[in-house]
Order: structure tokens, then C-alpha cells, then sequence
């Protein structure tokens, strides 16, 4: 039976994590800095209470902690585990944690940098994406292992080098939250009745102010660590940057100004009357579920 141990396993995440290798029919362990014992009572799991004799003897060590702490843990266990086990990480920044898995971890160790693209409210891995970061001359056996166990469970899993993965995750995550955050923002600042607001909005608008109150919903501290991607804050500065010059666009009424530079955006976005049907089957289902209600 294989040895897992979640650091952070008592937090949302790495609790999901433990669920899902238990049920995989791991021996599983966890360990939080909270010593939160109660938790790994109710997911049925062992709480690590000396973590570091029980890193020594894990075949897998996750690391499920806040992106800030997540390279601290690594160079503290690492260190410590023995030849032909492996050391993961779930943070969604990848080149820091990465860099110190390799950097730590001992000849035999294996690594391997992990992004699943979900969060804890997802009830399985069916339909999700998993990203998977190897690293060359230290990822082995483990890589096809967990590959092969994700997408058994019909995870669709992707292999990103941490340099391109954290550029790819400043747009489809930094930047994504932020404007939703944005919008949240601004609908405080104005403060504008949303829910009053929902008797006169479409389905399509209703749908983008539901994406915003999911984001607001959640973990804050998480979307903030988010944004300390290296590569989010050029991408956050572009797109205020673009924002200012829409705004001024509209501002001077401007209209062909602002026209030119939505359809410059659709050329390069390309693909944008297949969004448009996808969008559409989100809708209409939308308006089929209220039309049940």
C-alpha cells in the first residue's frame, strides 16, 4: 500500500486531497499547522503528529499549503525522505515550488509540480483539467503513475514546464480573478443592488454576475496568493492599462476609436462565433432551468 503524506491536509484542499487517496486506497496521512486532529478523524485518515518521522517514512509527500509557505515546507521536508519516493506540490505557482523541490529534494527523491485546476467544492475528478510539471532528470516512475491515475478517474491531464505554466496561469487565472474581483469592486463602490438588479438582467449578464459572486465567495486569501504569480503583475498592469484606454475612448465619445480597438481584439482573439454558440448552449440552458422553476 502506498504511504501518503498531505501537509495541509487539514485545510480545504489538501483535505479534498486526502478524501480522494483514501478512496484510491492509500495509506493516508495529514498533518496541518493548526494540529486540527478532528479533521483527520472525519475523513477516516492518520494525523501525522511527528510530521517529520513520518515524511521519513512516506512514499509520497503532497505539500498543500499557502503559496507563500509552500517553498519554507519544501526546503524544511525534503531533505528527509528517502530514495524512491515523491515529493508534489498542488500550489498554482509552479517555477518557485518547483525550483525548490529540485533544489531539496535528495538524489532518488522524485518531483513533481501539480496545479489541479478545480477547487474543493468539486465533487470528483470526472471533466476536470490537472496540470502536471515534471522536472528532468528528477521525475521517473511517478510521473506515468499519476498521470495514469488522474485520467482513470476522467481528469484530462496536461504537461507544462513551471516557466510556461506560470505564464499561462497570469491570463487564465491571475487575470481572470482580478477583473472579476474588479467588477465586485466597482459594484460596492457604486453600491449597486445587485440582487434587486437580477429582475432586469438578461441571462447572459446574469450568468457573468454569478462567475463574480462565486469568486467573491471563496477563500480570500487564496486569490490573493494567486496574484503573486511572477509573471501577473505585467498582465495585470496591461489590462488596466487597456481599460484606461477604452475609457478614454468612451469618455470622448469616441465611438469609432473604441470600435476599432474591440474588433483589433476579435481578430486576434479569433474563433469568437464558436464562443459565441458555446455561450449560448450556457444560456439556454440557463433559461431552461428557470423556465422549470
Amino acid at each position: 500500500m502506498v504511504r501518503i503524506l498531505i501537509l495541509g491536509g487539514t485545510g480545504e484542499t489538501g483535505s479534498w486531497f486526502a478524501r480522494y487517496f483514501k478512496e484510491k486506497g492509500f495509506d493516508v496521512a495529514v498533518w496541518g499547522p493548526s494540529s486540527k486532529v478532528e479533521v483527520a478523524e472525519r475523513l477516516g485518515v492518520r494525523y501525522a503528529q511527528d510530521m517529520m518521522a513520518e515524511v521519513e517514512k512516506s512514499d509520497i509527500v503532497l505539500v498543500s499549503v499557502l503559496i507563500e509557505k509552500t517553498v519554507e515546507v519544501i526546503r524544511e521536508v525534503a531533505p528527509h525522505m528517502h530514495p524512491g519516493s515523491l515529493i508534489m506540490d498542488v500550489t498554482s505557482i509552479k517555477s518557485g515550488p518547483v525550483k525548490a523541490m529540485k533544489t531539496y529534494a535528495p538524489k532518488g527523491v522524485e518531483v513533481l509540480g501539480t496545479h489541479p485546476m478545480f477547487g474543493p467544492t468539486m465533487a470528483a475528478l470526472r471533466g476536470q483539467t490537472i496540470i502536471l510539471t515534471p522536472v528532468e532528470g528528477k521525475t521517473g516512475k511517478w510521473l506515468p503513475i499519476m498521470q495514469s491515475l488522474f485520467e482513470s478517474d476522467g481528469a484530462h491531464v496536461e504537461i507544462l514546464g513551471a516557466e510556461e505554466h506560470d505564464e499561462i496561469m497570469a491570463v487564465v487565472q491571475a487575470l481572470t480573478h482580478f477583473a472579476y474581483i474588479g467588477i465586485g469592486v466597482a459594484l460596492r463602490t457604486l453600491d449597486f443592488d445587485v440582487e434587486r438588479s437580477r429582475r432586469f438582467m438578461s441571462p447572459v449578464y446574469e450568468i457573468m454576475i454569478d462567475f463574480v459572486g462565486r469568486i467573491l465567495d471563496q477563500n480570500p486569501e487564496l486569490y490573493a496568493s494567486i496574484q503573486k504569480n511572477p509573471k501577473a503583475a505585467a498582465v495585470r498592469q496591461t489590462f488596466v492599462a487597456e481599460c484606461m484606454r477604452l475609457c478614454e475612448k468612451a469618455d470622448a465619445g469616441d465611438l469609432e476609436g473604441f470600435k476599432q480597438i474591440m474588433q483589433e481584439a476579435a481578430r486576434h482573439y479569433g474563433g469568437t462565433h464558436e464562443a459565441l454558440e458555446r455561450s449560448d448552449r450556457v444560456i439556454n440552458a440557463r433559461i431552461g432551468e428557470k423556465g422549470k422553476s
